[in-house]
């Protein structure tokens, strides 16, 4: 209950909040009850805080919506620790890393995360690109190694059948004698 030791698919602390069939309580949000119904492609939702919303699927991941008269447009799709987001305001795509998320059109929506400090904004978006870069060249470190040993051990092998081919002619030739 209240999301309390539970944690999400990164193994970090889920939101403190209780969320049931129809209603929902947060630090943040506040309490709220919603209803929803189905009526053919459309799906109308009430809720206590947000209002009236009538939405229907357009695509894979897409939606539009009117909800208290406004329109709104939205899609959201991720592919790994990539995710592009859609919507009437614009587009955004996005990383996640194991320190938050960099946004790479809008980066004051970016978010960082050290020993249990989170920050936005441009402060987050400037570590993310420090934890981005430093990341980068642990990869490039870990590469140059691996590519060391391919080619050593590339190298190392004409020698090595050099080497058994001599030893396996001269205990051929002393056989013979």
């Amino acid at each position: 209950m209240f999301g309390l030791g539970k944690k999400d698919e990164d193994g970090k602390q889920v939101r403190i909040e209780h969320r049931g069939k129809y209603t929902r309580a947060s630090r943040t949000g506040g309490v709220y009850v919603r209803g929803e119904q189905k009526v053919g492609p459309v799906n109308l939702t009430t809720n206590s805080s947000k209002g009236l919303r009538a939405s229907t699927r357009i695509a894979n991941g897409a939606r539009v919506a009117f909800q208290n008269g406004r329109f709104q447009l939205i899609g959201r799709w991720r592919a790994g620790p990539l995710g592009f987001n859609l919507s009437k305001g614009g587009v955004s795509a996005s990383a996640k890393n194991w320190a938050g998320t960099f946004n790479f059109l809008k980066p004051q929506y970016s978010s960082f995360k050290f020993a249990g400090v989170q920050l936005r904004g441009k402060k987050a978006a400037q570590l993310q690109l420090v934890y981005m870069l430093i990341m980068a060249a642990v990869v490039v470190m870990i590469f140059g190694a691996r590519l060391f040993v391919f080619v050593l051990w590339l190298l190392t092998l004409p020698v090595i059948f050099a080497w058994d081919f001599a030893i396996g002619f001269i205990r051929g030739v002393r056989g013979a004698i």
